[in-house]
C-alpha cells in the first residue's frame, strides 16, 4: 500500500508537469553575487552545480546569470534595480519564473521543479518563498508593522538565503511603479532588501498587491524534501592568527566607566592587539585622545582621525593584516571573526567586509547615483592597505555619518566594493528573524539595550572564546 501510493504520487507529479508544459526553459536563476574573489568564485560553483543538475535531468543547458558579470548594475543586490535588465531581455519570450538566489543557496532541481510548477499551475500565486516575519516592530524595518494583515498572520517577507521565485509578470508591474515614482525607499536606504522588496510587492492596505506565498520546500536547514536551503559559511583553511587583528574601539569619556569596561569583560579580553580612542586620554582602558571632540552623531572626523592613528601604530607591526573597526558597544566573535576571514585577502589586498546597507537605490533605468557602505555598529573589517585609502577620505563636517561617507568616498572616488557578510549584525539578536539567525554562528551584534550585553555575549560567543583557550592550552 505505501509503495502503491508512493507511486500515485510520482504519477500525479509527472501529470502535472505536463499539463502545465513547465521546464527549465520558462526559469532564469539569477545568482546575487559579489565582486570579491571569494563570493565570486563560491558563486561559480553553484552555476556550474545547477547546470549540471539540469543538464541530468532535462538534458538541456539552464539560463543562469550571475550578477557581477551579467548584470554589474549599482546596487543589484536590493534586486530592484535588476527589474528593468531582466524584463528587457526577458519579456515576451517563453521565460516565466525567475529565481534568485544568493551565493551559498544549495538547489535541488528535481525538487525544485516541483514546486515551481506546482506555483506556476496557480495563476494568482506571483511569488514563492519562505516566509519571515516580525514578532514586533524593528530598527531595521523601519519600525514598519502591518496591522491590518493580522488575519492573514501577519507582513511577510522572503527568506533571500532560501532563494525565491518571482513571475516575470509581476517584476514588469513593479518595474512600471518604481519608473512612474509609484514607490521609493523609506529614506532614500536599502537596510533588509527582502523587506523592502516585499514592500513594494505589497505597497499598503489602499492598494495592496500580492502577499508572497509561502512554499516551504524553500528551506531554512537541509532536508530531504528541501528544494532550496542556505549553506554556512565554511573557512577556506586555519583561522587567521587573532594576533594578525588590530581592534581599534570608537568609544568617549562618558562611556569609560560602562560601554568601554563591558568590551574590557567580554571580547576585548580575547584579544592581544586593542586600542579604544576617545576624545580623553584613559591608560586604565587603555584610551587615547584623537584630538576630536566628541559629537552626538556622525563622527566622520573621529573615525578618519582613529585609521591615521591606528596606521600609525601599526607601521612597525607587519604581522597586522586586519584592521577591526568596533563600536564601544558592539558586541564581537572574535573567534568566529579568525574564521570568517580565513577566506578573504587582507595586508595588501583592498578589502572591507561587514554588514553592507545601500543609499540611493530604487530606480530601475540603471542611472542611479547610489552606493554602498558596511554600517559600523556590527564593525567593520578592513585590510591595512584598505585602511590606508579609506584614511584620506574628506568629511563633509564633525557630525557627518563615518560610515556613510567611507562608502561613498570609497566607490566613488577610489573604486573600493565593499564585501557584505550576513554574519555581522548592526542591530540586537531579537531584531531578526529566528531563521535568519539560525543560518549560521554570527560574528557580531550592535547596541546595549534589553537583553544587556553580557548576556548577549554569553549566548551568542562565550563558548566559542572558552573552546579556543582549551584548545591553545591543549596545545601546550
Amino acid at each position: 500500500m505505501h509503495a502503491r501510493g508512493a507511486t500515485l504520487v510520482l504519477t500525479l507529479a509527472f501529470l502535472l508537469r505536463c499539463a502545465s508544459s513547465f521546464d527549465s526553459s520558462n526559469v532564469v536563476f539569477v545568482i546575487v553575487s559579489q565582486t570579491e574573489p571569494y563570493h565570486a568564485s563560491v558563486a561559480a560553483r553553484l552555476k556550474q552545480n545547477i547546470e549540471s543538475q539540469v543538464l541530468e535531468v532535462e538534458n538541456r543547458n539552464p539560463t543562469v546569470h550571475i550578477t557581477h558579470e551579467d548584470f554589474p548594475v549599482p546596487g543589484a543586490w536590493t534586486i530592484i534595480p535588476l527589474l528593468g535588465p531582466l524584463v528587457d531581455k526577458y519579456g515576451g519570450g517563453d521565460v516565466r519564473w525567475v529565481l534568485f538566489l544568493e551565493t551559498h543557496t544549495a538547489v535541488r532541481w528535481r525538487n525544485l521543479i516541483d514546486a515551481l510548477t506546482a506555483a506556476d499551475v496557480q495563476k494568482d500565486t506571483m511569488w514563492i518563498g519562505y516566509p519571515l516575519s516580525d514578532e514586533e516592530p524593528t530598527i531595521i524595518h523601519h519600525f514598519t508593522y502591518y496591522e491590518d494583515l493580522e488575519e492573514e498572520g501577519g507582513f511577510v517577507y522572503p527568506h533571500f538565503a532560501s532563494g525565491f521565485a518571482m513571475r516575470l509578470e509581476l517584476m514588469e508591474t513593479l518595474r512600471r511603479q518604481v519608473e512612474r515614482g509609484e514607490w521609493k525607499l523609506e529614506a532614500d536606504f536599502s537596510i533588509d532588501p527582502s523587506f523592502e522588496l516585499a514592500q513594494l510587492v505589497y505597497r499598503g492596505a489602499d492598494s495592496p498587491g500580492p502577499l508572497l506565498t509561502p512554499e516551504m520546500s524553500f528551506c531554512v536547514v537541509s532536508g530531504d524534501n528541501c528544494a532550496t536551503y542556505p549553506r554556512q559559511f565554511d573557512i577556506c583553511g586555519s583561522a587567521v592568527p587573532e594576533e594578525s587583528i588590530f581592534f581599534a574601539v570608537k568609544t568617549w569619556s562618558g562611556f569609560h566607566s560602562t560601554r568601554a569596561k563591558v568590551v574590557k569583560k567580554t571580547w576585548g579580553k580575547h584579544v592581544t592587539n586593542i586600542l579604544f580612542f576617545s576624545d580623553k586620554t584613559d591608560p586604565s582602558l587603555p584610551a587615547i585622545d584623537t584630538g576630536v571632540p566628541n559629537s552626538k552623531s556622525g563622527h566622520c572626523v573621529k573615525t578618519v582621525a582613529i585609521l591615521k592613528l591606528v596606521l600609525q601604530k601599526v607601521a612597525d607591526m607587519p604581522h597586522i593584516k586586519w584592521i577591526f573597526l568596533a563600536d564601544d558597544d558592539t558586541i564581537l566573535g572574535v573567534q568566529r571573526l579568525c574564521e570568517v576571514l580565513s577566506c578573504y585577502r587582507g595586508g595588501a589586498d583592498v578589502t572591507v567586509i561587514g554588514e553592507r546597507y545601500g543609499y540611493g537605490y530604487g530606480k530601475t533605468n540603471g542611472a542611479n547615483k547610489g552606493f554602498d557602505y558596511i554600517t559600523g555598529g556590527g564593525g567593520t573589517v578592513l585590510s591595512v592597505s584598505a585602511a590606508a585609502i579609506l584614511s584620506e577620505c574628506a568629511c563633509a563636517g564633525l557630525t557627518a555619518p563615518d560610515d556613510m561617507t567611507l562608502g561613498a568616498c570609497g566607490q566613488h572616488r577610489y573604486n573600493i566594493t565593499v564585501t557584505h557578510s550576513p554574519l555581522f549584525h548592526q542591530a540586537r539578536p531579537q531584531d531578526y528573524s529566528r531563521e535568519v539567525l539560525a543560518r549560521d554562528r554570527p560574528v557580531s551584534f550592535h547596541g546595549h539595550s534589553s537583553p544587556e550585553p553580557m548576556r548577549v555575549y554569553a549566548t551568542w560567543f562565550q563558548h566559542d572564546h572558552i573552546a579556543r583557550k582549551r584548545r591553545v592550552k591543549d596545545e601546550l
